[in-house]
Parts: C-alpha cells; structure tokens; sequence
C-alpha cells in the first residue's frame, strides 16, 4: 500500500500539515498551522512565506533553491459562465525541479519545500508567478499542478488541474545541463489541459492558460 505522504500531487490540505510536522513555517502570533489548513484565516498563510510570486527558493524554515530554465508562469482565471474575470480567487501552485523530484516528498529534499506558491488573482483575473521549467516526474508529461479557491484564505476548493507543457518547449530544456529528463512521447502520459510556452532556453520561457471555473 502506497503512503498518502509519499505522493507529491494531494495538494494543500495534504501539504501544509506536513509543512507543520516538520517545523517549517514559524508561525507568530499564536495561530496554529491547522487553522491555515481550515482556510479560517488569510493572515497565517503570509506569514508563513508561501503567499509569493516568486517560488524558487524555500520558505519559512526549509531550505534548498530550485536552479534550471527561468519560467514565467501566468495563469488567467475566468467565469465558465460568463467569460469574466475572477477576481481574488487564489491559486495554489507547485511542481517537481528539474530532476524531476517534489519538494517535501523527493528522497533528500524532506527539509525543501520550493516550487510551491500562492498568489490571487489580480483585476483581470491574472495570477503569476517566477518559477523554473520542470523536469518530468516518473516517466510523465512535464506538468504544472493548480488548485483555485474561491477566496484567499484558500477555504473552498472550486477546481484542481495538471497543466502540461508542450513537447517542443520540453525538448529544447531538457538539451540543457542540470536535466536528468528525456521526452519520449510513446511512453509518457499526458494530462488534457495544456499551456502555450513562449521564449527560449537563453532569455527564458513564459507559459499562459486560462482556466475557466
């Protein structure tokens, strides 16, 4: 039987509790780690380091920075119905490093939690952040994982995705050093929503989606 805990892709109600068993986070002022994860209150998560655009070093107490190709990632957050912007809707982001290994899950980075992030939506319903291009994780598609809350003390899940990153972007990182990833179509799964990905190796790459909720 596989370990809850030893899956990197349960999300932020998986996530912070073990951020917090492992004395990560420093909280001040009194507020428990599980009250973040009850989503009663925004404050906790800003002080804990998580809330940033930029996810390439750890927060909090972990250490570790995540090195490989610069990604701009800019998601846009829209109404299914309407077409809409959602404004102040949060967006929790994370994804594996170039080896292809998660932060508090990979053997060796038990003490690391970068690549993960918060960030709301601005006015026009824009959510970014600066992060690197991932490796592929088990043999699978090079992906971005989301989870939208309807508000920014993250409190209700409206929508969880896997991004992909196409092949062509994938296969011109990967020619770099530091990636232990090779793209093999025929034998990697791929998820259904993908990003468009701008850029180069040189200058770095910026990858966009909209997601409707």
């Amino acid at each position: 039987m596989i370990e809850l805990e030893t899956l990197p892709d349960r999300g932020l109600a998986r996530d912070f509790p073990l951020v917090r068993r492992r004395r990560m986070m420093g909280l001040a002022g009194g507020t428990t780690v599980a009250a973040v994860a009850a989503g009663r209150t925004f404050a906790p998560l800003v002080r804990s380091g998580i809330v940033r655009s930029d996810i390439r070093r750890s927060f909090g107490t972990a250490s570790g920075v995540a090195r490989g190709v610069p990604l701009d990632i800019r998601l846009r957050l829209t109404s299914a119905n309407s077409g809409r912007p959602l404004t102040g809707y949060a967006v929790y982001l994370w994804h594996c490093d170039q080896n292809g290994n998660y932060s508090l899950y990979g053997e060796g980075l038990e003490r690391a939690n970068y690549l993960r992030g918060v960030q709301t939506a601005d006015t026009a319903g824009w959510a970014r952040f600066t992060s690197i291009f991932p490796g592929a994780h088990d043999g699978r598609w090079p992906r971005l994982h989301v989870e939208i809350y309807s508000g920014p003390a993250c409190r209700d899940l409206l929508h969880r995705a896997q991004i992909a990153l196409p092949g062509d972007a994938a296969e011109q990182v990967y020619a770099t050093g530091g990636y232990a990833a090779t793209l093999d179509a025929g034998t990697m799964s791929m998820p259904l929503e993908m990003a468009c990905v701008t850029g180069d190796v040189r200058r770095g790459m910026v990858a966009t989606k909209t997601l409707a909720i």
